[in-house]
């Protein structure tokens, strides 16, 4: 543990540099018994002879006062970063957000939010991490995250304070020469007789289960992936239609086939995106500039897409 502190090597730095503790303490603008004593409870300390005294020539430095000199040099450089950037975090102006990312998200909305946000904020660092829905609750609650990017639901986020970012209406997806494919929209249940297609996420599942339920189908399953492009491809191949919310931009699927999406006509509920975060947390200076910057960000994209 360090025994000494600033204060004294900055004394002993002064008397180095003027010569003597009288002219250190008029540099200083200190008494001189206040540099005196910070001199001997420095060298009691470290163990050290920091200066051979001389009655008519004031003081030098010994070998052993040379060397700590440097270090203390060092020591003070380093002590004036870590109070600029103490005064940095204070301000908010830099640190780090460490940011949960559900994986379905990830790829429609991640890169685009953290970019828009180092463009406003750029001493701040946002390190983001793809989970799963049920790990983002958890990760908030231990404090290995400070804020979620994810669905309100299918995940537990009882307790948590959610921002809401998006409200996302499903659509149905078929493939490009499916018989209802040049429609604007359809209702559920002109699909009762048709295979379904099944994205198995976590909370997703259950949510477009739901949504069969309410529009009074039970289509049979016909093929069943936790990936949402695995799905589509799976619906261009002719397995059947399946519910979506993301919606990515290309018709063609990774294979090459071809899908088409169509709104629903039936009264459905949405799914909403949200920034999830402990209680209190969104009014810490850092995560409200954040949460301001991904609710004008979501904004933003769902009027360049309406």
């Amino acid at each position: 543990m360090v025994r000494f502190t600033l204060r004294q090597c900055a004394y002993f730095r002064a008397v180095a540099e003027h010569g003597g503790i009288a002219q250190a303490a008029r540099a200083l603008n200190i008494s001189q018994p206040s540099v005196a004593q910070a001199l001997e409870k420095l060298e009691s300390v470290t163990g050290l002879v920091l200066f051979d005294r001389h009655h008519a020539r004031g003081l030098t430095l010994t070998l052993q006062g040379r060397m700590f000199l440097e270090h203390v040099s060092r020591l003070e450089h380093e002590a004036g970063q870590v109070e600029r950037e103490a005064a940095a975090l204070a301000a908010e102006v830099s640190g780090q957000i460490r940011l949960g990312v559900f994986w379905t998200l990830s790829p429609f909305y991640a890169a685009g939010l953290i970019r828009s946000f180092a463009e406003s904020a750029p001493g701040v660092l946002v390190r983001q991490r793809e989970m799963s829905l049920a790990s983002l609750g958890d990760a908030l609650r231990e404090g290995s995250i400070d804020l979620a990017l994810t669905y309100d639901r299918g995940g537990e986020l009882d307790g948590l304070t959610l921002v809401e970012l998006a409200s996302l209406r499903p659509m149905v997806v078929v493939a490009a020469d499916h018989p209802l494919a040049d429609r604007d929209s359809v209702d559920l249940g002109e699909f009762a007789n048709e295979p379904y297609v099944m994205l198995d996420g976590p909370g997703s599942r259950g949510y477009f289960e739901d949504l069969l339920v309410e529009g009074g189908i039970d289509p049979p399953v016909s093929y069943v992936s936790t990936s949402l492009e695995a799905v589509r491809s799976a619906v261009a191949a002719g397995f059947g239609f399946t519910l979506l919310v993301m919606r990515p931009p290309a018709t063609t699927t990774y294979d090459g086939g071809e899908v088409r999406t169509l709104r629903i006509r039936n009264a459905v509920r949405p799914l909403r995106i949200v920034l999830a975060a402990r209680e209190g947390a969104h009014r810490a200076r850092i995560s409200r500039r954040f949460t301001d910057c991904a609710t004008a960000y979501f904004a933003s994209r769902q009027q360049s897409q309406s």
